[in-house]
């Protein structure tokens, strides 16, 4: 926060004079009395006992405003699940425990209201931080909001609110992890108004636009009152508020307001100040906010989500038609990989959300969640339990080149997949693997194979020589394509490891006019194209290795190839 005041005094004229020193006098009064912190003045930081990019106790000072911390870290721009790192070049993050936190001192000046912007960090809707201040110095923490699931319904930054209207010294404001599961947040620009003798009402929960998850029936509204003796009649009024416009609602309190047997919609919220005639006190003292208690997207499957996620982004709530069909299940954060016929997806269960025991083979039923995108990987956030509609399925990987994956990613993310041929060129029957650690693994293309799975079989065990069949999920890292096996015996398939169609080609994809199918047999060969709707749109015999496609609309299509009672399933996409 600075000042700068540009002024030219005529000594001639001491009444001008007399003005210009008040002036002086009083305009620094006022600049104390308000101010916005960005956090991007890099002189101002002070490092804790570790580097800024670890989590310490930094701080920050800026004029009458200072920051101090416990465990944090001072945070980048870079995009975090799909939005920005800091409005500017720095905003703070808060570490996943429950001795992490900030506070923030404003030394004169006194404070009206203060704000300032937070998200969550990652793909989860899992955080519990509480929104305190004190007007005594710190002896007494008065509670002022809650950043948790009900606001970080995604990870778009969201607008935290607070009024405490004193005029002491030494104003804190205070943001503290309520428990140590809670997932990590960013905060940028705190801001601050000077305190004021009118009246004032301000809703502080929920931010204005919030968007709650579908299973939500109630709401909280959060008052704040200043300058306003709320009472029955013998203060200075008292509060109206309407939902939707409805009939007016006495309040005689500044307790919260609890709003019951919510369904899914808009819900508009007006509170006003009025005298004990019920009249609005003039000049009028009134508050709005809006939210939302979204539906879901009632999906066909799989492929419809992603579609759904690329048209109008991640963090829309969904429920999956299809039954698909896990192909790898993880005790970390109950991680599952799961497919259907059109496409895959992760699940990422951290609160544990789908308690039903569920194995690799399992068809899910019933998944209700949202979608969210961690590093770049779209990841299904599971709002209710799902059952299981069947077991011991099985997942035939889809043979695909490394350049098949590299050009189309988001046509494989988190899909089963077979590398034919394919060989790890760091290999040298000596060399082990380990954790975390990529690989690159080349069939003619090189790709990265990354060991991301600590728990798996081969971690630690020798990389196989020489070229072989390897099955993989398909994964990505921000853009960068990766693959992982989920066992030894997956690294080194042998040819007929599954039944594919041997020496099966079919090209070009995409297309938009003929689809060529060869062969090492080049027998009878039947083609069944099915659209995302799960609707066959052809089915016919193949003639000279062609089938025309040249009436379909663009799009991904499904394609089932059947030879000799050997069949194997391919995706299309039409130009």
């Amino acid at each position: 926060m600075n000042l700068r005041i540009l002024m030219s005094i005529n000594p001639k004229n001491s009444k001008m004079k007399k003005i210009y020193s008040l002036l002086l006098f009083v305009m620094p009064f006022i600049a104390l009395s308000q101010g916005t912190i960005n956090f991007d003045d890099n002189t101002k930081w002070t490092q804790g006992a570790l580097a800024f990019n670890s989590y310490s106790n930094h701080s920050y000072a800026d004029g009458v405003f200072t920051l101090t911390s416990t465990d944090i870290i001072r945070n980048g721009v870079t995009t975090q699940d799909g939005f920005a790192g800091a409005f500017g070049t720095n905003s703070l993050r808060l570490q996943q425990d429950n001795t992490t936190d900030i506070t923030m001192n404003i030394a004169s000046g006194g404070v009206g209201n203060f704000t300032f912007k937070a998200r969550r960090w990652a793909g989860t809707s899992v955080v519990d931080f509480a929104v305190e201040y004190s007007t005594d110095g710190g002896t007494i923490w008065i509670p002022s909001s809650t950043i948790n699931a009900s606001v970080t319904t995604d990870s778009d930054w969201k607008v935290i609110n607070g009024v405490i209207n004193s005029t002491n010294a030494n104003i804190k404001v205070r943001v503290k992890a309520n428990t140590a599961n809670t997932q990590r947040i960013l905060i940028d620009d705190f801001s601050w108004t000077a305190a004021s003798t009118s009246p004032l009402v301000t809703i502080n929960t929920p931010t204005n636009g919030t968007i709650y998850s579908p299973l939500t029936t109630s709401a909280t509204i959060g008052l704040t009152v200043s300058n306003f003796n709320v009472a029955n009649g013998t203060g200075d009024g008292h509060i109206h508020y309407t939902v939707n416009g409805g009939s007016v609602v006495m309040k005689y309190d500044t307790a919260p307001i609890s709003l019951t047997s919510l369904t899914p919609g808009t819900y508009v919220v007006y509170v006003e100040l009025v005298d004990n005639s019920h009249t609005p006190i003039v000049p009028a003292v009134n508050t709005t906010v809006t939210f939302t208690i979204a539906s879901y997207n009632v999906v066909a499957n799989l492929t419809a989500l992603r579609a759904d996620v690329i048209a109008n982004g991640p963090n829309r709530y969904y429920q999956v038609s299809s039954n698909p069909v896990i192909t790898y299940a993880r005790t970390t954060r109950n991680q599952k990989y799961i497919q259907d016929a059109t496409a895959g997806i992760l699940i990422d269960d951290l609160p544990v959300t789908i308690s039903t025991p569920m194995v690799a083979g399992d068809a899910i039923s019933g998944l209700k969640g949202q979608a969210s995108i961690f590093s770049g990987v779209l990841q299904f956030l599971p709002l209710e339990n799902a059952t299981v509609a069947s077991s011991g399925n099985t997942v035939t990987p889809e043979i695909v080149t490394a350049a098949d994956l590299t050009n189309n990613v988001e046509n494989y993310e988190s899909e089963l997949v077979q590398l034919n041929n394919a060989t790890f060129t760091a290999a040298d029957g000596i060399i082990t693997f380990a954790v975390n650690t990529s690989y690159t693994l080349n069939d003619g293309t090189n790709i990265v194979f990354r060991t991301m799975f600590a728990e798996s079989d081969y971690i630690t065990q020798v990389i196989p020589t020489g070229a072989g069949n390897r099955a993989v999920l398909v994964a990505e890292f921000n853009g960068a394509v990766q693959v992982v096996s989920r066992s030894a015996a997956e690294v080194t398939l042998s040819s007929s490891s599954f039944s594919q169609i041997d020496g099966l080609k079919m090209y070009p994809n995409p297309t938009k006019n003929n689809l060529f199918i060869e062969t090492a047999l080049n027998s009878d060969i039947n083609v069944s194209i099915v659209n995302m709707l799960g609707k066959e749109i052809i089915n016919t015999k193949v003639t000279n290795n062609t089938v025309n496609v040249s009436n379909l609309t663009s799009g991904i299509y499904i394609v089932k190839i059947t030879e000799e009672g050997k069949i194997s399933t391919k995706k299309l996409i039409i130009n």
